[in-house]
């Protein structure tokens, strides 16, 4: 039985179900020229009547119909639909169509629902969640993987077709400091896939640090002087930085750092001024740089 439109004329979409009679199944499919009507049984049998926008109801097809109560059964939607008996018959749509159940479909559609953006370190683990929006078998029997560095990460199924992958980032490349690819694959119950691409950033370079030559003194300063250094630290991640004792820190427009060294607070029996900068980044890695100088009585 299909309904009739919205304006009361045609019917909107096509519905196929069978008689209680045990006399078929109704199939009707809206068209250019209105509705098709499946070929009679002979007694006028597969005409149909419509009046007033009514509902408009045809026997036979039998075949055709076969084909949507086995997806219904197989909790399947057809996307994007169009009747087949092989895969050939599919062509001239969107990539990857498929023959299943008589009707055009296509591969699972799938949507990227979680993906970190914070930097990692290889000994974390970083959480990817994909949402199976449509698949055959329906969305709870869809599966997936995740590749990353040439390893396989399996998907753990969550409720609400929804896939999740625990990703240990020692899978990763080793000395890296940039976003690392990543494919998804969702998997219908036929084995038909469709792939999705990301990355993850992963931090693992500790930072860059050092005091440029030109700025340490080459002869003994008095003691009490303030010596201005000047420092750079770089890091694909946020740095903290962290001066040694009598040392103060001021970031300049370029993006250096001029590191002020107070030989006043030195120990008294100091002869020499060995400050030193630490810089630590968001995912715990650390590097240091210092400098020495002599100091006059």
């Amino acid at each position: 039985m299909v309904g009739g439109g919205e304006d009361g004329g045609r019917p909107e979409c096509a519905v196929c179900g069978g008689g209680s009679d045990g006399g078929g199944w109704a199939a009707v499919c809206e068209g250019e020229e209105g509705v098709h009507r499946g070929e009679g049984d002979g007694g006028g049998g597969g005409r149909a009547r419509s009046g007033g926008g009514g509902a408009v109801v045809v026997k036979e097809a039998a075949a055709a119909c076969g084909a949507v109560a086995a997806i219904a059964l197989a909790a399947c939607v057809p996307d994007p639909g169009g009747s087949c008996s092989a895969d050939g018959d599919c062509g001239g749509g969107p990539a990857g169509l498929f023959c299943a159940e008589g009707v055009c479909q296509s591969p699972p559609r799938a949507a990227l629902e979680e993906v970190p953006r914070t930097s990692f370190g290889r000994g974390h683990t970083a959480t990817v969640r994909v949402r199976v929006e449509r698949a055959h078998g329906g969305v709870e029997a869809a599966s997936g993987s995740l590749r990353i560095n040439g390893h396989t990460v399996p998907a753990a199924r969550e409720p609400g077709g929804r896939l999740r992958f625990e990703v240990p980032l020692q899978l990763a490349p080793a000395g890296v400091e940039a976003s690392v690819p990543l494919d998804i694959s969702v998997v219908d119950d036929l084995g038909h896939a469709t792939v999705l691409s990301d990355g993850l950033v992963l931090d693992d370079l500790p930072p860059r640090v050092f005091i440029d030559a030109d700025t340490v003194p080459l002869r003994p300063v008095p003691r009490g002087t303030v010596v201005q250094l000047r420092a750079h630290a770089f890091d694909a991640s946020p740095l903290t930085l962290l001066g040694s004792a009598g040392t103060s820190l001021a970031r300049q427009l370029d993006g250096a750092f001029v590191m002020a060294v107070d030989t006043g607070a030195l120990d008294p029996s100091a002869t020499a001024a060995e400050p030193m900068l630490t810089a630590t980044d968001s995912v715990g890695l650390r590097a240091s740089a210092s400098a020495r100088f002599d100091v006059a009585p």
